[in-house]
Formats: C-alpha cells, structure tokens, sequence
C-alpha cells in the first residue's frame, strides 16, 4: 500500500459558493436560516447566519455539516435508537435532524454541508442548493 494518496480538498471559492447558493435559496423561499460547510476534517470553513436566523440555528447547522462529512451521508438516516448513542460516540457532535450533505467529487468525501433554522423540508432545500452550486458534486 502506497504511504500517500491524492486527494480533492474545498477551496474558500467552492465554500464561498456553496453559501452564496445557500442565501440565494434560503431567499427565494422565504426563510432565514444559517449555513455551515465543512472540510473532511469536520472544520468548519464556511459559516453564515442570515439576518433575522434563529439563536440556535447555527449550533445545529454546524452539527448537521461536521455529522455529514464524517458519516458520509446525509443527515437523518440514523435509526432513532442509535441516535443518543451516536451522539454520545462523537461528543455531542452528531446530530440526526435532516439538512445536511456529504460534499462528494469522483466518489471521495471532500466535506459537508449543513443548513438549518426552518423547516426541516427547508433545510434539506437549502442545503441541496448549497451542493449543487458546485456543479460537480455528486
């Protein structure tokens, strides 16, 4: 096995235009949220409050992005009697509320997104929007 591998990392350009995608949404239908992308590390990179967002949106919001790119799947898909588990496990880290996306490109998990603050059907709007600002994402 090779002591090295090449990989994808999210520049400020992509995470700049994933939280502008995320406005530009979050805008059209009418809700205020906050935004969160994160690196394969589960830094966050990218953090945005919309005025007018909810205190505790952004708690949440930054949970659903690091909870994304660690599982490497979109927020809510744990069973309900793994969730205290899984959150206990990550250090109060993970969060199962949907709203938050694995950034993916040619299969590799290079990051996520999360947003939150609205609708849970909202959120998950936001955030696809967040994605697909990049056009390349998976």
């Amino acid at each position: 096995m090779a002591d090295y591998v090449a990989t994808y990392r999210l520049t400020h350009e992509a995470t700049m235009k994933m939280l502008a995608a995320g406005v530009a949404k979050a805008d059209e239908i009418g809700v205020k949220v906050a935004l969160a992308v994160c690196n394969q590390s589960c830094e966050v990179i990218g953090y945005l409050v919309m005025d007018g967002a909810r205190h505790f949106a952004g708690r949440t919001t930054t949970k659903k992005a690091k909870t994304a790119a660690s599982q490497r799947l979109a927020t809510g898909y744990a069973e309900e009697n793994r969730v205290v588990s899984m959150q206990i496990r990550m250090d109060g880290e993970f969060t199962n509320v949907r709203g938050g996306f694995p950034v993916v490109i040619n299969g590799e998990t290079i990051g996520g997104v999360g947003a939150g603050g609205a609708h849970q059907d909202e959120d998950v709007a936001v955030a696809r929007a967040m994605i697909a600002a990049l056009g390349w994402a998976e």
